[in-house]
């Protein structure tokens, strides 16, 4: 391998640097690195002193003597292929001008942040080191609180451009041999299949049951406290690096109204917590629909006081009930992305003085009526209560088909869109287990435990999809 030819390979590499050395005899050396990904003053330090002791010992003849005598890690780059790897690994290359290969050594450092709290799940009263975009810092935050070799780590690149580190950990004894099996086979199907790899949402959809799914068939988290509780149920753990989060698989439609910090406060507080974010997902997919099946076709059902106050309120207005649903579902979905996009701050400033003008003039100006902006306020609440950001955009889009279904054929509409999502999260899996488990198929034994928390003295619990001696 000629030094001309490494030369070209990074001609379009500002930052990949190459620094010649020659010593007293007339020997050579030329180190290649990147200095955005390397410790320049390890250079002058540790990677100069070592080479020139090492010239003094073998003159750089014979290339096994020169790795058995030196004291930091060198290692043969044979190919194009070794030698970019390793230079955008954070590693110098070491080419000698009296043999053929490069030896390479690690003086890495690669840009990351300190741990700090994650933005995806807040933490009260639990730990706030979440996950960062390191994979090996991530990996020990998990190990730091499973301190046991049965914690296993399977590390894959995947891409052909990216070489994205990705990780699976699992627990041996907890996690099924089928499913770790099935998962390994899945990621080393994809891993030429990429040229970039940059998410786990990528990942998701290509190793998924159903890459198609509607609802998300993983949960995404950035708390290393969350994993270590997945693992012990059976569950594994995927990381990627550059990614500050994991995604957690199998998972089930119950797992994702489930919070971390639910394992920081009482069985009482968080069987509260889980059963309101329970209801409202209900609230939150389904009032409109049901509000607009009622006004529209079944106002006898309505109690008289509230159908005159109703009534009285739509006095004036031009478009349909239907119609000014859609439409205060669209501008609250409009603050509330508004609200995602722009900084923080100005985001909530907006999002909040936003709605609160916009929906009292549209009021004043006689274009909606009151108790439409109500349920369709109190639908967006309801979703906000949900953890998980891609479960919050599913409910947008099954209040939109709720909807359609009862504005077209009113409560029977209503019904009927209820039926269909049954139906359609009935034939969901996750990996392997079925989305709506233990409900379908039924497991008497696990539904109390799969909506609510026990007291902790009874001990940890284990969907009976998930445990190790099931072979169901």
């Amino acid at each position: 391998m000629r030094l001309e030819e490494v030369h070209e390979w990074f001609a379009p590499c500002a930052d990949v640097l190459f620094y010649p050395h020659a010593y007293s005899d007339g020997q050579e050396i030329s180190l290649v690195y990147c200095e955005s990904l390397v410790e320049e003053q390890l250079i002058n330090e540790m990677v100069l002193p070592e080479l020139t002791r090492l010239h003094q010992l073998t003159g750089f003849s014979d290339m096994n003597k020169i790795r058995s005598e030196s004291r930091i890690q060198l290692e043969e780059a044979k190919d194009r292929d070794a030698v970019v790897r390793s230079v955008f690994a954070g590693h110098a290359l070491v080419f000698f001008h009296s043999l053929e290969e490069p030896l390479s050594l690690s003086i890495a450092s690669i840009p990351h942040r300190s741990t700090e709290a994650s933005n995806v799940d807040v933490s009260i009263r639990g730990p706030k080191d979440g996950l960062v975009e390191s994979l090996s810092i991530n990996v020990g935050l998990v190990r730091k609180r499973l301190p046991t070799p049965n914690l296993g780590l399977d590390v894959i690149e995947i891409g052909n451009l990216s070489r994205t580190k990705v990780g699976l950990l699992y627990l041996k004894g907890k996690v099924q041999e089928p499913t770790l099996k099935e998962i390994r086979s899945r990621l080393k199907d994809v891993a030429d299949k990429l040229d970039e790899l940059s998410s786990t949402t990528q990942l998701e959809e290509r190793i998924s049951d159903h890459p198609y799914s509607l609802f998300p068939l993983s949960v995404y988290t950035g708390r290393a406290d969350f994993i270590a509780t997945c693992l012990n149920k059976g569950r594994f753990i995927i990381l990627v690096d550059g990614v500050p989060g994991a995604m957690v698989a199998p998972a089930s439609l119950f797992l994702l109204i489930k919070t971390p910090e639910d394992s920081h406060f009482s069985f009482l507080t968080a069987n509260f917590g889980q059963t309101l974010r329970l209801f409202s997902l209900l609230i939150s997919s389904f009032l409109p629909s049901f509000f607009i099946a009622l006004i529209g076709f079944h106002q006898d059902q309505i109690p008289f006081p509230l159908l005159a106050t109703i009534v009285m309120t739509r006095l004036g207005i031009p478009l349909s009930a239907p119609m000014e649903m859609f439409l205060v579902l669209f501008f609250l979905e409009l603050f509330k992305e508004a609200g995602y996009r722009l900084p923080s701050m100005i985001g909530q400033t907006l999002t909040v003085v936003g709605g609160l003008i916009i929906g009292d003039s549209a009021v004043r100006a006689g274009l909606i009526s009151p108790s439409l902006v109500v349920i369709g306020a109190i639908a967006m609440v309801a979703g906000s209560t949900l953890i998980s950001q891609t479960l919050t955009g599913t409910v947008a889009v099954l209040r939109y088909f709720s909807l359609a279904f009862a504005a077209l054929l009113g409560m029977y509409g209503f019904l009927l869109s209820v039926l269909l999502l049954i139906v359609y999260l009935s034939g969901l899996t996750s990996f392997g287990v079925p989305y709506l488990a233990p409900v379908t198929p039924l497991n008497i034994k696990d539904i109390a435990r799969a909506f609510l928390m026990m007291p902790r003295k009874l001990g940890g619990f284990v969907p009976y999809h998930l445990r190790k001696n099931n072979k169901g």
